[in-house]
């Protein structure tokens, strides 16, 4: 049988970790410094749209061609 591992980064907050239960064991705590702020606030305006049996992701099309900070 294949040892499929799977791998993602994403943002929880302690209720998203409290509503995941003791299963989820990998969790690593970083400290809010704003470093990211830019990035995250242009992944916040991504649409994500059905599409057939998965979705596809648009940017907001009067920002496509903007540079990250």
């Amino acid at each position: 049988m294949n040892d499929i591992r799977m791998t993602a980064v994403g943002r929880l907050a302690r209720s998203d970790l409290d509503r995941l239960g003791s299963t989820f064991t990998r969790a690593i705590p970083v400290e809010d410094d704003g470093m990211f702020d830019g990035l995250l606030a242009r992944l916040d305006e991504i649409h994500i749209e059905p599409l057939g049996k998965g979705a596809a992701m648009r940017a907001c099309p009067h920002q496509r061609n903007d540079v990250l900070p």
